[in-house]
């Protein structure tokens, strides 16, 4: 654990050296890999804990009695296919003079965040208000390259589908689909949350850390909006895709429906030669087989040039 004040950066080993100093000012205190005793130490509600140690939380904001809790997430997608996407979930608890955030593993968005906050803020009066608008700022800047990345995937799975899409190429295109609705399933409550804070309704805001708030609603915003670009592009892909299926399968089925219009001549004429009657002339004639055969020669020509000057037929069918 470490805490983190205006001035520091102070790794901790007990939490009873987690005290509100004197002049008052907020604290943030980092818990990484967080524990039940640790947890029920800081005098967190039971359902708390339990969101926390169990995870499996949408995003959401709840009140509680003397401080708001939080559950954001990050995300980590797949460098090598950008279709799988991995879940972090972060825990946020924000009272009057502290800020809490719980996380399992070392999450470098918190390292960011802090630094972040040295530069831009190193003049500016702390309090959990500003701090919670770093958390939350990094959280949702780090979704960006995450879109990136995405669009990245989509154009290179649009262009293998539409030159001819193999099977594991749909596999690919549906597992992208399943990870922009999850990825959106948890960014739109972050909308919620962040416009509960503007409203007020949870926590008291300075004007200019409700400014800086509003940058990042209007952040969020722009992901959503991004992935359901990427949600309709996908789609999109998908109908052409079938699209083209089905056209190709209407132009195999022309094709054999002309080849067996063709051989359907063919036959009429070997059926009614292979009757065998003691009364048909051809049957005893010289050049009965050789007429027989041009026939079915000419007719089957005939036909094709006919399906072919009405257009029924093209090169690119054949």
């Amino acid at each position: 654990m470490r805490i983190l004040t205006q001035t520091a950066q102070i790794p901790i080993t007990d939490l009873q050296q987690w005290q509100p100093v004197a002049d008052g000012a907020p604290h943030w205190l980092d818990i990484p890999d967080p524990q039940r005793d640790v947890l029920t130490t800081l005098g967190l509600h039971p359902l708390v804990i339990e969101d926390i140690l169990y995870g499996g939380q949408r995003t959401k904001v709840e009140h509680y009695d003397g401080y708001l809790f939080f559950v954001f997430y990050a995300f980590v997608i797949d460098t090598d296919t950008k279709l799988r996407m991995q879940t972090i979930p972060l825990y946020v608890c924000v009272s009057a003079n502290a800020i809490i955030t719980i996380h399992h593993g070392n999450l470098e968005l918190i390292d960011i965040s802090w630094h972040r906050w040295q530069v831009a803020h190193h003049s500016t009066t702390l309090n959990q208000g500003i701090l919670l608008h770093g958390v939350l700022d990094t959280v949702v800047d780090s979704y960006f390259p995450l879109i990136d990345e995405i669009d990245e995937g989509v154009e290179a799975l649009e262009a293998r589908i539409l030159s001819g899409a193999s099977p594991a190429q749909l596999r690919n295109l549906l597992q992208l689909k399943r990870t922009l609705l999850e990825f959106r399933r948890h960014v739109v409550p972050t909308r919620e949350a962040i416009n509960a804070l503007l409203r007020g309704d949870l926590l008291m805001l300075d004007s200019p850390t409700i400014m800086q708030m509003q940058d990042v609603y209007d952040h969020v915003l722009r992901i959503i909006d991004g992935i359901d670009l990427h949600r309709d592009l996908l789609a999109a892909v998908l109908d052409v895709h079938l699209s083209v299926q089905s056209n190709r399968l209407n132009q195999v089925m022309k094709v054999l429906t002309i080849a067996s219009i063709i051989l359907m001549v063919n036959s009429l004429i070997a059926g009614i030669y292979g009757m065998n009657f003691e009364g048909m002339p051809e049957l005893h004639w010289r050049w009965g087989y050789p007429v027989a055969m041009g026939g079915m020669i000419v007719l089957s020509g005939l036909l094709f040039w006919f399906f072919r000057w009405r257009g029924w037929l093209s090169a690119d069918d054949i």
